[in-house]
């Protein structure tokens, strides 16, 4: 049976919604050979190719659909984000002026360049998606992030097994088979002392969060940025501490929900302020402006309305580009300024501090408590929650009736990390069977794996802060005491000026019980040492070494020691089944799956998943039905 052209168009676009791309292409390109100028075409040709990043490819057929048909405002709209992707600056405002003349928004086009800051301005900050109904927005939105988690179970778990290789492969020997038995608690040494966040008049800073941005990049100097966000942590500024309801009466949760959410817009609550909950929240709210109201959750706090400061100071080993979808451009230009080789590198705390700044510069709220009544959640005004806890959640569900084991197969690959002082001791391709076997366990909501019938589990802990220009002496001298792999060290990936080390050292159960027993927040390493006499009866003889050597070329007494933590990996193999006060709930991050410092498996691939969600929401929200 022959088909019209408008059916043809209507399969194309339902295979395109379904991200059968290459089925779209031919039903598109089958159009175009009876109508060369069919403008729906044309267009939706186009829109495949952006989302393939080809927006040069895309250029020619957004001028077709716009010459054959201007009054439909996406294609406008579409050939000038193009134009933009391809940097096509002024061609894309020549564009932008002939829109206005036809009679289109000009806030509307203008916010395409607003968001790449090339020298326009614009009155608010509402995207082209403003031309969907608020119910087009949340069913496509809603739609885009379900299809995307029902073909998530394999990335995972590729994703993840890298880490679990390294550890056979490299950490063998400090492998545990139970679970770690934490010794009775001793006095804990913290150089924080476990304060409590208090503001009072004298130490609320004069700048809200756009003006501390602007502050940072308006710096010319790169160590004075460093400095300054360093300094902005350690200063209970309001911006970082406070949350978005701190000055309201029973500022609850179901308060936070009423104040943040309408009936209108898409509504989205984001549990967990960490680095991937403050990435979504980001992207998210820079995609929608106005249409999207997001509600980030964290329970890093000891006082209502008021959270801890953010204390991780591991150095971080991320791409630049990461961050170059769907965030704002002046924070894009912040995070490029620190890092060399194209990484940003900056610590873990440094990100959070920047990325929780530009959520609220843009509007995203935040609330801080202990815990949370998540009953309040059930709201039917929310459309979306995600759980960005690190599989901390304990009131969500993803277990599924059917969760067995899962076996599979890893292939052996040589790992060179010669560099960090490493050298891989097992799995060497060549030497006995192709692959490493591993059995994934159902445990609880997630899968955890097993290699010859034990958990994989790990303890250690990071020394921070190291001078850069030790580096070079610390990994001659932990090569001499690294047969088992003891020792990681990490030269850090920032500009000379702010480069520092770190390095990662692999513990027994009852070093990391005692270890834990004494240190809580970060602490220099020479007050620990003072304050513990007796820490070599605990150690293994070659850290001791190693810490003793620290101490000496410490001169201006910056080198810090963290509380050990655990390397217990698993993945969630149900990640599309969450439910939480009976509403669907998303995982993003360790939520999803669990990755390994070494092996840079942790943001270094969490991030790309958010973004490549963010892109599958974008498709759905920019395809002319």
């Amino acid at each position: 049976m022959e088909l019209t052209i408008e059916q043809v168009l209507q399969q194309g676009v339902t295979a395109h919604k379904e991200g059968k791309l290459q089925d779209a292409e031919r039903l598109y390109r089958a159009i175009l050979q009876s109508q060369p100028l069919h403008p729906d075409a044309n267009h939706n040709l186009g829109v495949l190719a952006v989302s393939v990043n080809k927006a040069d490819a895309a250029l020619p057929l957004f001028k077709i659909a716009l010459e054959a048909n201007p009054k439909i405002e996406q294609f406008w709209l579409s050939y000038i984000d193009a134009l933009i992707k391809e940097r096509q600056y002024d061609n894309a405002n020549q564009v932008l002026e002939q829109g206005k003349k036809e009679g289109f928004d000009g806030k509307k086009l203008h916010s395409l360049f607003s968001q790449k800051e090339i020298g326009h301005n614009s009155e608010g900050n509402d995207s082209f998606r403003d031309r969907l109904e608020p119910s087009d927005l949340k069913q496509s939105v809603v739609f885009a992030v379900d299809e995307f988690y029902q073909n998530i179970t394999k990335r995972i778990v590729s994703e993840a097994a890298p880490g679990w290789l390294y550890t056979d492969s490299f950490d063998k020997y400090f492998m545990q088979v139970n679970p770690l038995s934490i010794m009775p608690k001793k006095k804990k040494y913290s150089s924080q002392n476990n304060r409590f966040v208090s503001i009072n008049e004298q130490n609320v800073l004069q700048f809200d969060s756009s003006q501390i941005l602007k502050k940072l990049n308006n710096k010319k100097s790169v160590f004075k940025k460093y400095n300054y966000l360093k300094k902005l942590i350690n200063s209970d500024d309001v911006n970082l501490v406070n949350d978005s309801f701190k000055e309201d009466t029973n500022a609850d949760l179901g308060h936070a929900v009423e104040k943040t959410f309408d009936s209108e817009n898409l509504n989205l609550v984001v549990i967990g302020g960490g680095v991937c909950g403050l990435f979504l929240a980001n992207s998210i709210k820079s995609y929608f402006g106005n249409r999207a109201n997001v509600l980030v959750l964290d329970n890093r706090s000891r006082r209502a309305n008021t959270r801890e400061p953010f204390k991780r100071e591991w150095l971080t080993h991320i791409p630049a580009h990461f961050f170059k979808i769907g965030k704002p451009s002046n924070i894009v230009s912040l995070m490029e300024c620190f890092g060399t080789n194209g990484l940003i590198g900056i610590p873990i705390n440094i990100l959070e501090t920047v990325l929780q700044l530009s959520c609220k510069e843009q509007g995203v709220k935040f609330h801080f408590s202990e815990t949370f009544n998540y009953s309040k959640l059930s709201n039917d005004v929310i459309d979306l929650i995600f759980d960005a806890t690190g599989g901390r959640l304990k009131e969500c569900s993803y277990s599924t009736s059917n969760s067995t084991d899962l076996t599979l197969n890893i292939n052996k690959v040589n790992l060179n990390l010669n560099y960090a002082g490493v050298n891989q001791l097992h799995n060497i391709p060549g030497v006995g069977a192709d692959y490493l076997g591993v059995v994934l366990k159902p445990s609880g909501d997630f899968h955890r794996p097993y290699i010859g019938g034990s958990k994989i589990y790990t303890h250690m802990f990071k020394i921070t802060g190291i001078p850069i220009n030790l580096m070079e002496t610390i990994l001659d001298v932990v090569r001499d005491h690294n047969s088992l792999n003891l020792f990681y060290v990490w030269r850090g990936a920032l500009k000379a000026e702010i480069n520092e080390g770190l390095i990662l050292v692999n513990l027994l159960d009852k070093e990391c019980a005692f270890l834990t027993s004494i240190i809580d927040d970060p602490i220099k390493l020479k007050t620990l040492l003072r304050n513990s006499p007796n820490i070599s009866e605990y150690l293994n003889g070659n850290i001791i070494s190693i810490l003793e050597m620290l101490v000496e070329m410490d001169v201006n007494s910056q080198i810090k020691i963290e509380q050990p933590f655990k390397y217990c990996p698993y993945v969630n193999l149900n990640a599309g089944f969450g439910l939480l006060s009976g509403k669907r709930v998303f995982p993003v991050g360790d939520s999803l799956f669990c990755g390994h410092p070494k092996m840079g498996n942790g943001l270094g691939s969490h991030l790309p998943i958010i973004n490549e969600l963010l892109e599958k929401i974008n498709k759905h929200c920019t395809l002319k039905y």
